[in-house]
């Protein structure tokens, strides 16, 4: 394979950056520079390399860094096949140091535009197993921070709170210490509260100290995935949301567009009711803003036909007027409305309401979208993404593949260690799979100990690889059980792709025909489906 296309296929893989990322391309050109220098002898440089390969390769573990590592181990396989057969030239070790080299660069460049964000925690010295799976899920470096004596340089770059209510401490102390801490951060960071207790008395106290959302054991993964990714999203400065205004009035259309020009807003600007609608559907937006009175239609008729639509039906609707009347206001809320906005309101005072509409909305979505216990797209969300990635991969002419990820003797697992510990190995599983996969690959679990992923302008082949490689990484996991055991747990897995197979079901079934090939065989390994399975 050539280096450009393992940088390509290598780099779906990287995992967040969690160390010093300067000191990789650093090594990158050490290992260069010792490899080509012509002062010195031939056993001499590649007893030199040996020595500083093996040193990243440490430091490779160390970090968890799995695609440097790969290669590294490969370097070092190089190195020791030179020593022994003494080849006239270093072609293929210079290679692999370049594909090294390239690699570095490109986790150098990725950590620079999307930094880890941190979030502190507080209240208990280890953080729950299922906190820790969501919060690297969704790209949170955990930190612990000592209330008394909290570290500076992180609460200036803190992008989420937690504090993890311990039975037997003083909440209402910790709290007010931490409402303290939280006055002192740079950054206006959300906050969460996980309590043991679920009582009007905790929830009052995290009230009074600001919490933003509070958590109760046993701890709801759904919820937790989602409020993560609002938290991440926040942290992020304000990720765009999409608003559709309806009005007959095209100066209104112009005016709001303005307002929401600095505030990331797009805005989707409509005057008839049916354009309205199919805008609605195409663009699916996160608000509706709705005049009241238009000539066509009135707001409170088209709303309704949006409640209708179960694409549209919980869309936050907001209807704006000048009407005043307490009756008439009642009456729109009652026939589809969520608010009545005046439309002499403020522009700023808009914008936060529609954001907090827009948030809370996505936030329910996501919940409705999310298997409870891992935290991963549940079955009916996954299988509609094969329906509209394949969708986009007819109309961009590009290939598409679907897999179907199976774990190997999981009944065994339940059976000899528990349920709870079968749930442990399910969650490590989805933790792989969503860390290891690019942003916008769709990861799922389509029921049971089943997964299923969606990789778009993905060939069969660079999947099977990638999954291939993936399920090496799983099987090297140690994974604790609840009575403090060690096991290894593997997975099979079967590809089928886009264009040998032309609709959803054709495709799902491909993949899952070879999924069953692959545990026929002998189970932990990748199949692909044939041309001829549906």
């Amino acid at each position: 394979m050539p280096d450009d296309a393992l940088i390509e296929s290598d780099s779906m893989d990287l995992p967040q950056w969690k160390g010093n990322a300067a000191d990789w391309p650093m090594a990158a050109a050490s290992l260069r520079s010792t490899v080509d220098d012509p002062t010195a002898r031939r056993p001499t440089r590649l007893a030199d390399l040996q020595n500083q390969v093996q040193e990243l390769i440490q430091r490779a573990r160390k970090q968890k860094l799995r695609v440097l590592l790969g290669v590294l181990n490969r370097i070092d396989q190089e190195i020791a096949r030179e020593h022994a057969q003494g080849s006239a030239d270093l072609s293929r070790l210079n290679r692999l140091i370049r594909y090294f080299d390239r690699l570095a660069q490109h986790i150098e460049r990725t950590r620079e535009e999307t930094p880890e964000a941190i979030a502190l925690y507080t209240g208990s010295r280890e953080i729950p197993e299922v906190l820790d799976d969501s919060l690297r899920r969704s790209g949170f470096g955990a930190h612990p921070i000592n209330l008394e004596n909290p570290d500076p340089a992180l609460l200036e770059h803190t992008g989420l709170l937690i504090y993890l209510a311990t039975s037997g401490a003083d909440h209402e102390r910790e709290l007010e210490r931490l409402q303290e801490l939280r006055k002192r951060m740079t950054s206006c960071a959300q906050s969460l509260m996980i309590s043991q207790r679920d009582d009007f008395g905790i929830r009052a106290a995290a009230v009074r100290a600001g919490i933003d959302h509070v958590i109760t054991h046993p701890i709801d993964s759904a919820r937790l995935n989602s409020l993560l990714t609002g938290a991440r999203a926040y942290e992020c400065d304000d990720e765009q949301i999409t608003v559709l205004l309806v009005d007959d009035m095209a100066t209104a259309g112009v005016y709001w567009r303005k307002q929401f020009a600095h505030a990331n807003v797009e805005l989707l600007f409509e005057t008839r009711p049916e354009a309205a609608f199919e805008t609605a559907l195409g663009k699916e937006p996160d608000v509706i803003l709705l005049d009241l009175y238009m000539p066509e239609m009135d707001g409170v008729d088209l709303a309704r036909i949006f409640r209708e639509h179960p694409r549209l039906s919980d869309v936050p609707i907001l209807f704006m007027s000048t009407e005043e009347r307490d009756q008439h206001r009642l009456e729109a809320k009652l026939k589809g409305g969520d608010d009545f906005l005046n439309k002499s309101i403020a522009g700023d005072d808009l914008i936060r309401m529609v954001r907090y509409r827009a948030q809370r909305y996505r936030q329910a979505r996501a919940e409705r979208r999310t298997d409870s216990l891992t935290g991963l797209l549940n079955h009916r969300a996954i299988t509609e993404m094969v329906d509209s990635e394949l969708d986009r991969a007819i109309r961009q002419e590009q290939p598409l593949s679907v897999v179907m990820i199976d774990i190997d003797k999981f009944k065994t697992i339940n059976d000899t260690y528990g349920h709870p510990s079968g749930d442990r190995v399910i969650r490590r599983l989805s933790t792989l799979l969503n860390t290891r996969l690019r942003k916008y690959d769709g990861v799922g679990r389509y029921g049971g100990e089943e997964f299923m992923v969606v990789l778009p302008a993905t060939p069969v082949d660079a999947a099977a690889t990638l999954i291939d490689r993936l399920r090496e990484q799983f099987a090297e996991l140690e994974i604790t059980t609840e009575s403090g055991e060690t096991l290894h747990c593997h997975f099979s897995a079967g590809v089928a792709c886009y264009p040998d197979h032309v609709t959803p079901q054709e495709i799902i079934n491909a993949a899952d025909a070879a999924l069953y090939r692959a545990k026929q065989a002998g189970r932990n390994q990748v199949q692909i489906g044939h041309v001829d399975e549906h």
